[in-house]
């Protein structure tokens, strides 16, 4: 069978893609978890409950389906239909549920300046 892609688009367009996407979910990750610990400050030094914890649990969700997307990376196989619809659907509820956190962080900033004015 005829190689469709050449030994540097393989490396550009299969292995660089995953390590990116790899990369840049535990960044957001990362940002996720970050938002919880300054929640968690404002939180102690306000006395305002922020639901930290939740925040910062939300999250995981990423890093299970970054952990199904390297595995089946570094196996150099694509993912399976069970694989796609457990990451998706961790994936989609860690979404939602981070998008919640944050805007619930969101609206104690803006009390916060309401206040302060």
């Amino acid at each position: 069978m005829d190689r469709v892609l050449t030994a540097t688009q393989y490396f550009i367009f299969v292995n660089l893609t995953s390590v990116i996407a790899i990369v840049g979910g535990l960044v957001l990750w990362g940002g996720f978890i970050y938002m919880g610990l300054v929640s968690r400050r404002f939180e102690q030094a306000y006395g305002i409950v922020t639901h930290w914890i939740f925040q910062m649990l939300a999250p995981v969700g990423i890093c299970v389906y970054l952990t199904m997307q390297s595995v089946a990376s570094l196996r150099h196989q694509n993912m399976g239909p069970i694989e796609l619809w457990t990451g998706y659907t961790l994936l989609i509820w860690s979404a939602i549920l981070s998008l919640w956190g944050a805007y619930r962080f969101y609206r104690l900033f803006r009390q916060l300046a309401q206040e302060q004015t």
